[in-house]
C-alpha cells in the first residue's frame, strides 16, 4: 500500500512490488542486471508513489556526487541550449544534475570555472572544446573525471567525443549547389581554425575537385553576421561570376544574404546560399529561410550523456560520428 503524507523509501517500493530493496535501487539507478520489464515496473511505481531520491544518501553508497559539469562557449545560445537539453534529458532520467558554465578566452575565468567544478566534486565533464582552451587540458586531467567532448575533438582533452561528420557535410552541401547547375561556387570560412570548420572547407574542396571546378573563390570571416556580410561583399565584388555560396556556418550565411541584397543579387535566382548548423534564427527568416546542413544538436547531447553514464558504469564506449542532413529551404530552392 502506498504511504500517504510521509517520505517514500526504497523499502516501501520494494514491499509494494514484492522485490528486494537492492533490486529497486538497481532499477532506479540504471545499474546492474534487471529485465527491461522489471526496471520499467520499478520506475513507474516510484513515480506513482512520489518517491524522491535522497542524493546525499545515494552518494555515500555510490561514491558519486550526481553532478555532471557542462561547459560551452555561450549559455544564452539556442544552439548550445539544444545540446544542453539533450544532455539534461538523459542525465535527468538517472537523477544526475547538470552544473552549467561558459568558457571564453579569459584564462582567469577558465581557472575559476574549473575550481567551481572541483569544489562541487563533479563526476564527469561534457565540454565543447576550442583551440584557445588547450591550456586547460592538464587542469582537466588533474580533476580525474571522465571528459566527453561535443562538436570538436582535441586529443589533448581525451579520446571520447560526439561529433558531426563535417567533412561529409561540407561535401554534400557543395554537391547540392553543383546539382542545381552552379559551377562558380564561393566558400566563406572562419578565422577560427577549429577541426570542425577545417573539415567543412575540406569537404567543399573535395566536391569541387571531383567535378573539376575551381576552389579559388574563398574568404574568411569572424563568427558574426556582420563579418560574414563583409566577407561576402569582398568575395562577390572580386568574383562577380560566382552564382552560389557555401558558408561554413549559418551565421556567415546570414551575413552573405545581407551582402547579396546590398549588391542587388536576387536569391536564389542569381545567388544561391547554403549554410551549416541549422540555427533557429536562420531557419525562421521571413523572406529567405536558409538552406543548411542540420546538426542534430539534441541528439549530440543525448549521446554525450549516455556515453558519460556508460563510463560511470565501467562500460566500454566509443566516440560517435553523426550525419548532418541537408535541409533545403528558399535560399537554394530552384
Amino acid at each position: 500500500m502506498v504511504r500517504k503524507n510521509s517520505t517514500v523509501t526504497l523499502k516501501d517500493i520494494a514491499q509494494e512490488l514484492g522485490l528486494s530493496v537492492k533490486a529497486v535501487s538497481t532499477g532506479l539507478n540504471g545499474t546492474g542486471r534487471l529485465s527491461p520489464e522489471t526496471r520499467k515496473k520499478i520506475q513507474e511505481a516510484a513515480r506513482r508513489m512520489g518517491y524522491t531520491p535522497n542524493v546525499a544518501a545515494r552518494s555515500l553508497v555510490t561514491h558519486r556526487s550526481s553532478f555532471i559539469g557542462v561547459l560551452v562557449p555561450y549559455l544564452n545560445s539556442s544552439f548550445f541550449g539544444n545540446i544542453i537539453a539533450g544532455i539534461e534529458e538523459v542525465a535527468g532520467e538517472h537523477d544526475f544534475t547538470l552544473l552549467l558554465d561558459s568558457l571564453d578566452c579569459d584564462e582567469n575565468r577558465q581557472r575559476r570555472v574549473l575550481s567551481r567544478l572541483m569544489q562541487r566534486n563533479v563526476d564527469g565533464i561534457i565540454l565543447y572544446p576550442q583551440r584557445h582552451q588547450l591550456g586547460l587540458a592538464e587542469s582537466l586531467k588533474a580533476i580525474g573525471v571522465p571528459v566527453i567532448q561535443v562538436m570538436n575533438h582535441f586529443a589533448e582533452f581525451g579520446e571520447y567525443a560526439v561529433m558531426v561528420d563535417n567533412l561529409t557535410g561540407g561535401r554534400e552541401a557543395t554537391e547540392h549547389l553543383i546539382g542545381l547547375g552552379h559551377r562558380k561556387i564561393g566558400f566563406i570560412g572562419h578565422d577560427d581554425e577549429s577541426p570542425e570548420l577545417v573539415a567543412r572547407h575540406r569537404g567543399f574542396d573535395a566536391a569541387m575537385r571531383a567535378h573539376r571546378l575551381g576552389t579559388e573563390c574563398c574568404c574568411k570571416c569572424f563568427m558574426s553576421i556582420e563579418s560574414g556580410r563583409e566577407a561576402a561583399l569582398e568575395l562577390l565584388t572580386a568574383h562577380p561570376e560566382v552564382t552560389a555560396l557555401f558558408a561554413a556556418s549559418d551565421v556567415a550565411a546570414l551575413g552573405a544574404i545581407r551582402a547579396a541584397l546590398e549588391l542587388g543579387r536576387r536569391i536564389p535566382e542569381e545567388l544561391a546560399i547554403i549554410g551549416f548548423d541549422d540555427l533557429e534564427i536562420a531557419a525562421r527568416q521571413m523572406v529567405y529561410p536558409l538552406s543548411t546542413m542540420a546538426q542534430p544538436k539534441e541528439r549530440i547531447g543525448q549521446l554525450a550523456a549516455r556515453m558519460m553514464l556508460d563510463l560511470f558504469a565501467g562500460k566500454t564506449v566509443e566516440s560517435q560520428l553523426l550525419n548532418a542532413p541537408l535541409v533545403v529551404r528558399k535560399t537554394t530552392r530552384s
